[in-house]
């Protein structure tokens, strides 16, 4: 049996991810898999705990079948409709999404399906996974495979840093600076990300660039382009310059708007000649000269 890592199961332990998987076998029965080199990483045996990376492939040689995917969604109309208005591009292998701020990437105790659930549901198709997250506050263009092959593809792109995000974001206060770059470390702890001078505690490097696009009375329209992908990256970095985003609950200002002004504009994936954009949203020109 093989499965491909997507983003779901990025970081976690592998005897964790077997426990999941083979709910069936006990404890002692995973590491003994383990042991005897039943399962295999990338072709390679790993300990037990080795956290698995987006796009790894996980090979298991064992008798016993993994516990069963849940059920589709029954979708309703409306459903059907959101998830029918949310989809940009499809081909064979693949599905850009224009996901709506408030929606989740995934099913959790608070939310009964994400947009991965509704996905799956809407194109009967429970191998489908998306390579990628945003926010449940932020909108704009996310990107899934329909298949291993393809998500193990895109995942691989993405870690190369191939895949090019550019986002537009609206934040607080008359930015002066034309371009400007970011490089810093960040580290997520408990329910914030911190930033750190280096990364000799456990933070990860993360790169932005950013341009202005336009300036408002009290407020800058900006593009970024992420050239890492660390939690909440954007978010901390603009804040701790003094330019927090547009209501952002966690890192900004009291929010006044029902929404945050961060909006994933345009993916590039230039091995498979993707190049997606999407129009700013007229909410945030309207936001700029408030």
């Amino acid at each position: 049996m093989e499965f491909i890592i997507d983003s779901d199961f990025h970081d976690v332990r592998l005897d964790k991810f077997l426990r999941k998987t083979y709910r069936e076998i006990p404890l002692s029965g995973i590491f003994r898999m383990l042991r005897k080199g039943k399962v295999k990483v990338n072709g390679k045996r790993k300990k037990q705990d080795y956290r698995l990376q987006r796009g790894d492939c996980v090979r298991v040689w064992e008798q016993s079948a993994p516990s069963s995917a849940p059920p589709l969604l029954e979708l309703s109309k409306e459903d059907q409709h959101l998830a029918r208005s949310i989809i940009v591009f499809e081909d064979d292998d693949i599905i850009l999404c224009n996901k709506p701020s408030g929606l989740v990437m995934h099913e959790g105790s608070d939310h009964v399906y994400g947009m991965t659930e509704l996905i799956r549901a809407y194109t009967r198709n429970q191998g489908f996974n998306f390579v990628h997250r945003i926010d449940k506050m932020t909108a704009g263009l996310v990107i899934g495979g329909k298949n291993p092959q393809t998500i193990r593809k895109l995942s691989q792109l993405i870690r190369e840093q191939i895949v090019e995000k550019q986002y537009v974001v609206l934040v607080e206060g008359v930015v002066v600076k034309e371009f400007f770059l970011i490089n810093t470390f960040l580290k997520k702890e408990h329910d914030r990300v911190v930033e750190q001078i280096d990364g000799k505690s456990g933070g990860k490097e993360a790169r932005s660039e950013f341009r202005v696009l336009k300036r408002g009375p009290g407020r800058t329209l900006l593009q970024a382009r992420l050239h890492t992908g660390r939690t909440h990256q954007l978010r901390v970095q603009l804040a701790n310059i003094g330019h927090p985003i547009v209501g952002d609950p966690k890192y900004g200002k009291a929010a006044r708007e029902e929404t945050m002004f961060l909006f994933s504009q345009r993916l590039v994936v230039s091995p498979l000649n993707i190049d997606f954009s999407l129009a700013i949203p007229g909410s945030f020109e309207r936001a700029l000269q408030q």
